[in-house]
């Protein structure tokens, strides 16, 4: 007896192994999901029952009704999985199956039924010799020709079908035609050895890293950071926007004025037309060197604070209680955008006095109409700039006072003193030095009963997160996947930028493209991995070698940078090389070019 069960011991063990893995971890309702659970039921109940015949053949003898009825329902048990092994193979053949699943499942369980009909009606025997003990007659005969008939579906099934099916998930029915032919063979000269069970448990085994079974934790944390991700895109088109209307209004105004002053004859009117001018213009400088340029974002420049912050939680903080403090018949508004990370470093005692004050200021001011505070920020490679706005429509402030403000000097800055003044409201001369002290910049835009707009924008380092490291995890799983090669790439033309990196992606490359030089010093400072990088010669920012230069100074640094030049300096390639660039790509033959560097390295 030992002999004929060491088989079927075995295969139980591996068989509710395979079980408890499976249902350890949520998995995804798909159709392929819910045809595997089958058969690893329907395995599951062979191995029993075949354990069972065994123990009765052995203990009850060759004539006990439940030898009759346990060797019966073992067979029907093998034509379950087989015709759910039928289902799956229509699965994977078919696009259109889950559209006629139900058809086909409904045709499958009626052949079953008949199948088991004709299993019950045709005659089994025993044999229980020691060490001899199985089952034989014309109802085991029927289940292999069964068997066979099935495995000749799957084959025409797989062949007809063949382009369309992924090769992996072919590979457990190949093995089971294999193994299975053998173990037949094997059988008809040695019936004794049982090795039926176990070469389905095998196969069924080989099915479970075959099927599309993702982890649901990781798919879910997937879509989170989809959404995610739309909710940031959303709010930074509306921040962009919004600053788009606040560029077009001052060229408005500069233009509008600059005219009028053409017909003026009054010095004193073109003077403070041109105070106009200086002050709007300095409204522009700010908001497009200050605020939008990102390409000056660097760690270098900040002032790290080891203080950790939540910003939603402060800036939350500053709207109760200014709430409390609005004048009657003045609405406040608050919003802040969720690009805002989780937690910043940096003083969040002295911002929350600085946006305070500007908003103490703006009560002071505004007896009507709506003050608004408005929360922006961008976020690169581990840092937050934010931009905070506060706007009323107030009685406004002069130009004198605002030129006076932010003409400050860092002399007259310097002179300013903040001793003793933590936690209590500050004036906008006083909240500039608080803000240059924190490495940031403040920039007031008002005209007389017209309103007043305070922007403040500061840079804070970035608190490494759960989701951060989540997303880096979910970044080296896709690399461990695909094993695309990533390259950056930076060049100030867009369309020749766009051209390249179409020219990388058609060699399955993983491209992160960029205008600015700093932006790959910026990238490789803050440990992004690329295999790649490619350097237009001169950018308007900085030069190829610039950047190179800035690169090597990390001793660490290995990757390979290879520099775009026009034809007019081919004649200086090897100055390139020399200077340590791994390869040169002429610009009017990229596309072969890039295809001569992609097989390089």
């Amino acid at each position: 007896m030992l002999t004929s069960i060491y088989f079927q011991i075995c295969s139980l063990f591996f068989i509710v192994l395979l079980i408890i893995i499976y249902f350890s971890k949520q998995r995804l309702k798909s159709l392929e999901n819910n045809i595997f659970i089958g058969t690893m039921i329907a395995n599951l109940c062979a191995v029993i029952f075949d354990i069972l015949s065994v123990f009765a053949i052995y203990y009850l003898g060759t004539e006990s009704i439940i030898t009759y009825f346990a060797g019966k329902i073992y067979l029907l048990c093998i034509i379950a999985w087989i015709l759910t092994l039928c289902i799956y193979i229509y699965a994977i053949c078919y696009k259109s199956a889950k559209k006629y699943i139900k058809k086909v499942t409904a045709f499958i369980t009626i052949i079953f039924f008949v199948i088991g009909v004709i299993v019950f009606a045709l005659p089994i025997y025993f044999n229980n010799e020691p060490y001899k003990i199985y089952s034989y007659g014309l109802s085991v005969q029927s289940v292999y020709m069964v068997t066979s008939v099935a495995i000749c579906i799957w084959i025409i099934m797989i062949i007809k079908n063949f382009k369309q099916i992924k090769k992996k998930k072919c590979i457990p029915i190949v093995f089971y035609v294999i193994t299975g032919s053998a173990s037949a063979l094997v059988q008809s000269s040695m019936p004794e050895i049982l090795a039926v069970s176990f070469v389905e448990t095998f196969v069924t085994f080989l099915m479970y890293f075959t099927i599309e079974n993702p982890d649901v934790q990781l798919t879910r944390e997937l879509y989170r950071n989809r959404k995610l991700i739309e909710k940031s895109n959303q709010d930074t088109s509306n921040f962009l926007f919004r600053m788009t209307q606040e560029i077009k209004r001052p060229v408005k105004e500069i233009i509008d004025v600059s005219t009028k002053m053409q017909q003026w004859d009054d010095m004193l009117e073109v003077k403070e037309g041109i105070k106009f001018i200086n002050n709007t213009s300095l409204n522009l400088d700010y908001l497009i060197n200050d605020a939008l340029d990102v390409s000056n974002m660097t760690t270098k420049k900040l002032k790290i604070f080891d203080s950790r912050y939540n910003p939603v939680n402060v800036f939350k903080e500053v709207k109760f209680r200014f709430e409390k403090q609005v004048p009657e018949g003045v609405k406040f508004n608050f919003s802040i955008s969720s690009v805002i990370p989780n937690y910043l470093y940096g003083d969040s005692i002295k911002l929350k006095q600085a946006v305070t004050s500007v908003l103490d200021s703006a009560a002071k001011h505004t007896t009507s109409g709506e003050i608004d505070l408005d929360i922006s920020g961008i976020v690169k490679y581990g840092i937050c700039r934010l931009i905070i706005t506060v706007s009323d429509t107030g009685s406004g402030i002069s130009i004198e006072e605002i030129n006076n403000i932010l003409s400050l000097n860092s002399e007259e800055l310097a002179n300013i003193d903040l001793s003793n003044r933590d936690g209590k409201t500050l004036n906008l001369k006083e909240v500039k030095k608080l803000v240059s002290l924190l490495g940031g910049n403040l920039m007031v835009k008002s005209e007389l009963e017209g309103g007043t707009t305070v922007n403040i924008v500061l840079e804070q380092k970035i608190v490494e997160t759960k989701e951060r490291a989540i997303s880096e995890k979910l970044e080296s799983y896709e690399q461990s996947l695909y094993h695309n090669k990533r390259v950056m790439v930076v060049d100030d033309d867009a369309k020749e930028l766009a051209q390249i990196t179409t020219f990388l992606e058609n060699h399955d490359a993983e491209v992160s493209g960029s205008l600015f030089g700093r932006d790959v010093i910026e990238k490789i400072a803050s440990n992004i991995k690329y295999d790649l990088i490619l350097l237009d010669d001169e950018t308007s920012t900085y030069s190829a070698l610039e950047v190179l230069k800035e690169l090597k100074k990390n001793k660490k640094f290995n990757i390979p940078v290879v520099v775009m030049i026009d034809d007019n300096k081919a004649f200086i390639k090897l100055h390139y090389l020399q200077d340590g660039f791994a390869d040169c790509i002429m610009k009017s033959k990229l596309e072969s070019e890039v295809e001569r560097i992609m097989k390089r390295f």
